[in-house]
């Protein structure tokens, strides 16, 4: 249907009930999120890391928890994550990297100074 002068009362409306259903549809997801379960297994871990922007390979997060350098509990032959845990030791990584980072950039910039203070004396 094409819109003109004399239906444009109508079509207004239409978006209005279209955009009044898109977002109780929104609303109702909001209200209803997808379960998170209690603990995760290595594959559900694999996946809640990977929704949270953290691509890690299998072998990785086998190698992060045998070093234990990620947060996890071992029973039998299984392994386990609590996500609140994953949440936490993914926040102190990022920590640690920036603040690496930052490490490293000032001590570039004393590199370059004395490199440079060097080739003034030459």
């Amino acid at each position: 249907m094409k819109t003109d002068y004399n239906n444009l009362p109508e079509r207004i409306d239409y978006l209005i009930s279209e955009i009044a259903g898109i977002k109780e549809l929104l609303t109702q997801r909001i209200r209803n999120p997808e379960e998170i379960p209690k603990y995760l297994d290595i594959n559900q871990a694999l996946l809640y890391l990977g929704k949270l922007g953290f691509l890690i390979s299998r072998s990785k997060l086998y190698k992060l928890t045998s070093g234990n350098n990620i947060p996890c509990h071992k029973s039998d032959n299984r392994i386990y994550f609590f996500p609140q845990e994953l949440d936490s030791w993914l926040s102190s990584q990022i920590e640690k990297k920036s603040e690496t980072s930052q490490n490293f950039s000032d001590q570039s910039k004393q590199f370059i100074i004395k490199t440079a203070q060097y080739k003034n004396r030459k």
